[in-house]
């Protein structure tokens, strides 16, 4: 069977594609709107109280919070400031 450029769209169901050119289609579903972001900062100095322990971080996990970041401030000689940067969807 040979296929002529009319027959080829036909069996393609689109008339626009040409015979030999083969274009993979991805579909994707996309919400109408982007997300909606909260963030939250949780500020340790070392010289005032403990870096947060395996319970904290998991509670604040049970309540959404991601962590993606985090900063070590140096505030005074041997000292840290420690800023952990959480964001979860509103």
């Amino acid at each position: 069977m040979r296929l002529t450029n009319s027959s080829w769209k036909e069996l393609a169901g689109q008339k626009d594609v040409l015979p030999g050119i083969h274009v993979p289609m991805v579909y994707e579903s996309i919400p109408a709107s982007l997300p909606n972001w909260e963030y939250h900062v949780l500020s340790v100095d070392t010289r005032e109280a403990q870096l947060p322990d395996e319970a904290t971080l998991n509670d604040l996990g049970k309540q959404g919070w991601l962590l993606v970041s985090t900063l070590e401030q140096r505030v005074a000689e041997g000292s840290l400031c420690v800023h952990y940067y959480f964001v979860r969807e509103k």
